[in-house]
């Protein structure tokens, strides 16, 4: 006997249109529904059988008619199928998962369901993807256009994107690739003028969205707009507690100002924003300030050291990197670091992948369940990995992710074929084959940054073995 819900719970009146709310993102992974509520920020894994009668609900459907798929499905009776659905549902609007439902507090565990919160519920639901090669979380670049001039920014600038069909087309193939997380990033998102047409096409696929913007063009119609839309958060790029330090690094002057009223309109309408924090030599003394100001706005801090060479291969940038002195003094304090979400170290590759010898785990799993899309349509192993592995004007995403050569040779590579396999260092270091490429200029050889990030994390281990 299948059975989707132990828990009897309210009943549904049978011929009342019954649908998923609107905030919920979800895609199949293997056999079973992933779900992410935009409203409560909680992700959840349905079993088989709930997973069946999922795409139903998300186009909207009766009781009478979701007893009836039961019934023809699974061989129930009439009424095994009609109690069976009305707990399913039950349970379902308690977790606030239906249309009549959008309240924002914690969902509870309940059976037929597995689910928890936070890092290690999405974890685990990554590592399935890897297992499955599903491009689970993808990055979307769809414009090189932006109205700041950062000093940092490692993009070029005013070269032609996508148009608003190549966009939709390519997001309806990571739709049926599994694709459940998109982050719609640039240049400056916003600059687009059919920016509210792409995030409108993502949500009616039922993606989970991400949006990394500067935040200066975020109107009160736009942050309405996202709103109503599948937006888990949209990050914003802050640089100083003030005008003068934020303004100095984004070339743009009122940029501080307009930034803190967009983020305070994104705020106003519920909607999660996390403030990236890119720490430069100059604008280090703020970072306390920084942080304050983020409290204050109800945000959650994204602090990081690491500022990248440009794309075209220039490393001027380098220069506005924090200092050694700086970095430890970050890396230190754990009310800021413990918020700094960069790569995990590679000694964590044991604990999450099970390798009992750390060199046969792979350096870096981009192009396993991750990848990125340029403006252009090329593809990525991810943003900051410049090697193109496909066209999308040549070949479809399934082409590309299942059978691409370069795809293939990145995923056979193992720690132990690095030229720093040997580094005493290397259970501390969150190497990135990017930055290797990108400031060393081999993807197998070590990237000076995070060789440099290793050993102040190791100096700061082993004063704290001293007291």
């Amino acid at each position: 006997m299948v059975r989707l819900i132990s828990i009897n719970r309210k009943e549904f009146c049978m011929e009342s249109l019954i649908k998923l709310n609107n905030k919920i993102g979800w895609r199949l992974i293997g056999n079973e529904i992933v779900a992410f509520n935009c409203a409560t920020q909680e992700v959840a894994v349905f079993n088989e059988t709930a997973a069946v009668l999922w795409p139903l609900l998300a186009r909207g459907i009766t009781l009478h008619d979701l007893a009836s798929e039961l019934l023809k499905k699974f061989g129930l009776s009439y009424m095994q199928a009609w109690h069976d659905s009305n707990v399913f549902l039950g349970e379902l609007a308690e977790q606030h998962y239906l249309d009549d439902e959008l309240r924002c507090i914690p969902m509870k565990t309940e059976s037929g369901v597995v689910q928890s919160d936070g890092q290690q519920a999405l974890l685990s639901i990554e590592m399935k993807a890897i297992e499955l090669l599903i491009p689970f979380a993808v990055t979307f670049e769809v414009t090189y256009s932006c109205n700041e001039n950062c000093i940092h920014c490692y993009m070029e600038h005013n070269l032609p994107s996508l148009k608003l069909h190549d966009i939709r087309h390519i997001l309806e193939q990571l739709s049926k690739a599994g694709t459940l997380f998109v982050s719609f990033t640039g240049g400056e998102f916003f600059t687009r003028p059919d920016a509210l047409s792409i995030i409108k096409y993502a949500d009616e696929l039922h993606f989970t969205i991400d949006i990394l913007s500067n935040g200066t063009l975020i109107t009160d119609d736009v942050a309405k707009e996202l709103s109503i839309r599948k937006v888990r958060r949209v990050q914003v790029s802050l640089y100083g507690a003030t005008a003068q330090t934020h303004d100095s690094v984004t070339n743009l002057s009122g940029s501080f100002n307009q930034t803190i009223v967009g983020i305070r309109r994104l705020r106003e309408c519920g909607i999660k924003v996390e403030i990236a924090y890119p720490m430069l030599q100059h604008t280090f003394h703020e970072r306390y300030r920084v942080r304050e100001l983020i409290q204050s706005l109800g945000c959650i801090m994204s602090p990081s050291p690491v500022i990248t060479p440009r794309n075209n291969g220039r490393l001027d940038t380098l220069e506005l990197r924090i200092t050694n002195e700086q970095l430890e003094d970050f890396l230190a304090n754990r009310e800021l670091s413990e918020t700094y979400a960069g790569r995990p170290p590679f000694e964590e590759h044991k604990l999450y992948f099970g390798f009992s010898n750390l060199l046969e785990a792979a350096p870096c799993y981009s192009g396993f369940n991750t990848c990125a899309i340029t403006p252009v349509g090329k593809v990525l192993p991810c943003n900051q990995f410049l090697v193109e592995v496909g066209d999308l004007h040549k070949q479809t995403f399934k082409q590309i992710w299942r059978n691409s050569s370069q795809l293939q040779f990145l995923r056979n590579i193992k720690i132990s074929n690095l030229s720093c396999a040997t580094c005493s260092l290397l259970h501390l270091c969150a190497r990135c084959p990017g930055l290797a490429l990108l400031e060393g200029g081999s993807m197998f050889g070590n990237s000076p940054e995070n060789c440099r990030i290793a050993q102040v994390r190791n100096k700061l281990r082993r004063k704290e073995e001293a007291i």
